[in-house]
């Protein structure tokens, strides 16, 4: 049938349309796009929660060892400074030698003895400006000795002419015992009693906890 224009009616009835009422160009009559089913869209989203499950109980494990690893980590009492298997205080009060290896020994340690290169310059680095006893004492005999009665094996050199033993801003220096300083007290790492804290502090801990009803 001819409208007028040119074109057949007919013709026009013969080209689909899309949904919004336009011809579609270069198309087969009742081409679709492909479109996921909703099974492909659970299986998707169950994948990916799954996966976070997954990595969730991996990160809880590996912190909870991570925890576990650090309490069994023995240290040293709060306000001491842990290096190389052993604690040290450094004082911020004035005394004189004798007393200050009294107050040392009134915490569990002794004025601190230095064994190393290593240890010596940590000591330096850590005491600051100030100077510091330290355990060596010259005896009556002229010997040098630590306060656990061993003998010096003069592996440093000690400079001055007094009877005990200090920490200045380059090694290690004497003057008279009754001089008024700041001190070092050390003490090795007792494990044995970091355990039994370790213990107490659990136990504290599950006693604040609320109790489980049964």
């Amino acid at each position: 049938m001819y409208n007028g224009l040119g074109i057949c009616k007919e013709q026009q009835l013969d080209v689909p349309l899309n949904s919004s009422g336009d011809q579609e160009q270069g198309k087969e009559p009742g081409y679709r796009l492909g479109k996921p089913t909703a099974l492909t869209i659970v299986a998707a989203v169950t994948v990916l929660i799954s996966g976070l499950i997954a990595t969730t109980a991996i990160l809880a494990v590996r912190t909870r060892k991570s925890c576990l690893d650090s309490a069994a980590v023995p240290s040293c009492p709060d306000g001491w400074v842990g290096y190389q298997r052993r604690c040290y205080f450094f004082s911020e009060d004035e005394r004189n030698w004798t007393a200050s290896q009294s107050y040392c020994s009134s915490h569990g340690a002794s004025l601190a003895g230095i064994d190393s290169s290593l240890e010596m310059a940590f000591l330096l680095r850590y005491k600051g400006s100030v100077y510091h006893w330290i355990g060596l004492r010259r005896e009556p005999s002229h010997l040098w000795k630590w306060p656990n009665g061993t003998e010096f094996d003069n592996w440093f050199e000690v400079r001055g002419g007094g009877n005990c033993a200090y920490l200045n801003d380059i090694g290690v220096s004497t003057s008279s015992c009754e001089t008024e300083k700041n001190c070092i007290c050390a003490r090795l790492l007792d494990v044995g009693n970091e355990k039994r804290t370790a213990w107490k502090r659990r136990q504290n801990r599950n006693m604040l906890l609320p109790n489980k009803a049964v």
